[in-house]
C-alpha cells in the first residue's frame, strides 16, 4: 500500500535458520522442510515481499519453491505464523555478530 518493495536477502540466515528448534518443530509438525517453512513465513507476512532465497542447486530451488504453498496454509492456520515469528526472534546484535564469524568461500 504503501508502494514500497521489500526485498528479503537473507531469509534462511545462510542456511543457520535451518536448524532453529522452533522451525524444525513447526515444519515437522507441519510436514514440510525446513526451508519451505522459513521462506513460508516470510511470504504469508501482511506486506508483498520479494524474496532472494539463495539457491544454488535445482534440489534447493524446487524445495524453496514449495514454501509457495506452506505460506498459503500459514495464512489460513490461525496463529501457527506467529507462533513460529515469536519462536524464532534473534536480536540483530546476535544475527550480525554470528554472521560475520562464518567462513566465507
Amino acid at each position: 500500500e504503501a508502494n514500497m518493495d521489500i526485498i528479503i536477502k537473507e531469509g534462511l540466515a545462510n542456511g543457520r535458520s535451518l536448524r532453529h528448534p522452533k522451525l524444525v518443530q513447526v515444519a515437522e509438525k507441519m510436514g514440510c522442510k525446513p526451508d519451505e517453512l522459513a521462506l513460508g513465513c516470510i511470504l504469508a507476512q501482511p506486506f508483498q515481499p520479494r524474496v532472494l532465497s539463495g539457491a544454488v542447486t535445482t534440489e534447493q530451488l524446487e524445495s524453496n519453491l514449495g514454501a509457495m504453498d506452506i505460506a498459503e496454509r500459514l495464512k489460513t492456520e490461525g496463529d501457527l505464523l506467529k507462533e513460529v515469528m515469536d519462536g524464532c526472534v534473534m536480536d540483530s546484535e546476535t544475527y550480525w555478530k554470528d554472521r560475520s564469524a562464518l567462513a566465507w568461500n
